[in-house]
C-alpha cells in the first residue's frame, strides 16, 4: 500500500538522510529524529504563512483600508481555522499513540473518523458569507470604529471565500496529519510549496488584472488549496500506510473516535482561538489611535509570524515524535526530544531575531508602507525580539502538550499569554505610556507566558512519569 512506517528513504551516509523528511520515531536519536522532521516541517509552516504574506503584500498595494481590513479579518480567520487545528491536533496524538503501540488498523480508523468530524464542523463558518453576520462580527472587534462601512465591506469581501475554502483546507489538514504521524514531513512540504507557487501566480492576476481587489486574494488562495488537496490525495495512494478519500459515506463507526479527538483537540482549538481573541482585542485597543496604528500592528505581526513559523515547524515536528514515544511509554525520549527542539529553535531564532531587530526595513519594504506606518511597525517588531526565548518555550510546550494528550495545559498557557497578559498589558501601556512605547506589551506577555509554560511542563512530565511507573508496576 505504500512506504513502511517511519522508514527513511534518503541517501546513505552521515548527513544524507537528514533532508529527506522521513524519521524513525522510535529508533533515531531524539535530536536526529526532530531535525529530520523539522527541516521540511519548518518549510510547511513558513510556506503556509507565505500564503497569507503574499496576499498581504499584494493587498497592501491597494492602499491603507484594504491593509487594515486584512488585519481585522486575521483574528476571525484564526478562529475558523482553529476548528481545523482542533481535529488535526486530536487526531495526530491518537494516530501517533496507536502507531507507537503497533496498532495500524486503529490509526486508520482515527484518520477516517477525524475527516468525518471535520466536514461536520466546516458548516460553522457558513454564516460568515452573509453580509449582515459579517458586519456584526467585524463591528464587534472595532472595524466600524476604525473605518466605517467601507472597511466593513472590505472585511466581508475578503472573508466571503473562507467557508468555500474550508472543506478543501480540511482535507489538506487531515492528510498532512496522516503523513506527519508516520514520520513524513516532506510530502506535506511539497504540497504547500505547490499551493504557494499557484497563489503567487494567481494573486496579481485576480487582484489587478481581473480587478477583483481584496476578494481576488482570497479566491487565489482557494484555488491553490484545491491543487494542494489533489496532490496530497495522489501521493497518499502511493506512499502512505493510512489512506483516506475526500468523499465519505455516512456510517456510524465514523463517530467512534470523535469524543477522544475532541478531548485533545478542543483545547488545541481554544489555544489558537485565544491567540485570535487576543489579537482582536489588541486591534480594538489600537483602533482608538486610528487605522494606521492597526495597520502597523498587522505589519509587525506578519514579520514576526514569518520568523516564528520556523519555531512552529519545530513544534510541529515535536508533536508526532512525542505522541509516538508516548505510545511506546518512553518518557526519556520524549523529554530528550523537547530539549533538542528547544536548542534548535533558540539557535535559529537568536540569529533571525538579530537580523529582524537590526534591519526590520528589509521585511517591511515588501509591503510598501507609508513612512509613518513603517516607523511604527519597526518599533513594534523591535519591542518583541528580546522576548523570543520565552515565546519559543510557549510554542514548543504547546507541541509537547498536544503530543502527550495534555493539551489543556497548552490552552491554559496561551490563554494566559494572549488574553490575560497581552491584552492587559496593551491596555495599561496604551493608557499610561506614550504611543511609541506601548509596543512593549508583546515582550511582557511572552515573558509571563514562558514562565507559566515552564511550570506546566514540569508538572506534566512528573505526572506522566508517575503514570508510566504505576502502569509498569501494575502489569
Amino acid at each position: 500500500m505504500g512506504m513502511a512506517l517511519n522508514g527513511s528513504s534518503g541517501k546513505p551516509g552521515i548527513f544524507g538522510d537528514l533532508f529527506d523528511g522521513h524519521a524513525d520515531l522510535g529508533n533515531d536519536s531524539p535530536a536526529r529524529a526532530i531535525l529530520k522532521l523539522a527541516i521540511p516541517s519548518m518549510g510547511i509552516f513558513v510556506f503556509n504563512s507565505l500564503l497569507h504574506l503574499v496576499d498581504t503584500i499584494f493587498v497592501s498595494w491597494l492602499g491603507e483600508f484594504p491593509m487594515a481590513a486584512m488585519s481585522f479579518t486575521g483574528p476571525v480567520n484564526m478562529c475558523v481555522f482553529a476548528l481545523l487545528e482542533c481535529i488535526a491536533g486530536g487526531s495526530i496524538a491518537l494516530m501517533g499513540r496507536n502507531l507507537g503501540r503497533g496498532d495500524l488498523p486503529a490509526a486508520r480508523h482515527v484518520a477516517h473518523s477525524a475527516l468525518a468530524l471535520l466536514y461536520v464542523l466546516c458548516a460553522i463558518s457558513l454564516p460568515l458569507m452573509l453580509p449582515g453576520v459579517s458586519n456584526v462580527v467585524f463591528t464587534g472587534i472595532g472595524a466600524a470604529d476604525a473605518g466605517g462601512e467601507n472597511l466593513l465591506r472590505l472585511c466581508w469581501l475578503y472573508n466571503l471565500w473562507v467557508p468555500v475554502m474550508m472543506p478543501f483546507m480540511g482535507f489538506t489538514y487531515i492528510t498532512n496529519t496522516i503523513f506527519r504521524a508516520q514520520g513524513d514531513t516532506l510530502t506535506p512540504f511539497k504540497a504547500i510549496s505547490l499551493a504557494n507557487a499557484i497563489n503567487i501566480i494567481l494573486d496579481p492576476i485576480f487582484i489587478f488584472t481581473f480587478h477583483w481587489g481584496i476578494a481576488g486574494a482570497a479566491i487565489a488562495t482557494w484555488v491553490s488549496r484545491i491543487a494542494s488537496s489533489i496532490y496530497l490525495l495522489h501521493r497518499m495512494n502511493k506512499q502512505s500506510a493510512i489512506v483516506i478519500h475526500p468523499f465519505l459515506r455516512p456510517r456510524s463507526h465514523l463517530t467512534v473516535y470523535w469524543k477522544k479527538i475532541l478531548w485533545i483537540g478542543v483545547p488545541v482549538a481554544l489555544t489558537m482561538a485565544s491567540i485570535a481573541m487576543g489579537m482582536g482585542s489588541v486591534n480594538k485597543i489600537l483602533s482608538t489611535f486610528g487605522h494606521r496604528a492597526v495597520a502597523s500592528w498587522m505589519l509587525g505581526l506578519r514579520v514576526e509570524e514569518l520568523a516564528f513559523n520556523f519555531v512552529a515547524g519545530i513544534s510541529g515536528s515535536l508533536v508526532p515524535f512525542v505522541a509516538f514515544n508516548y505510545g511506546k511509554r518512553d518518557v526519556g525520549r520524549m523529554i530528550a526530544g523537547f530539549k533538542a527542539a528547544y536548542l534548535m529553535a533558540l539557535i535559529l531564532m537568536c540569529s533571525m531575531g538579530t537580523l529582524i531587530y537590526c534591519h526590520p526595513e528589509i521585511f517591511l519594504n515588501l509591503f510598501r508602507p507609508m513612512p509613518e506606518i513603517k516607523l511604527m511597525a519597526a518599533k513594534a517588531i523591535r519591542a518583541s525580539v528580546p522576548a523570543y526565548p520565552f515565546g519559543i518555550l510557549v510554542s514548543l510546550s504547546c507541541g509537547f502538550f498536544t503530543g502527550t494528550g495534555y493539551s489543556f495545559f497548552g490552552m491554559s498557557t496561551q490563554i494566559l499569554r494572549s488574553i490575560v497578559f497581552r491584552v492587559s498589558a496593551a491596555w495599561v501601556f496604551a493608557t499610561y505610556l506614550d504611543f511609541s512605547n506601548i509596543w512593549w506589551f508583546q515582550s511582557f506577555a511572552a515573558f509571563c507566558g514562558g514562565i507559566v509554560a515552564f511550570l506546566f511542563l514540569t508538572f506534566v512530565t512528573r505526572r506522566i512519569k508517575r503514570s508510566f511507573e504505576l502502569e509498569a508496576s501494575g502489569s
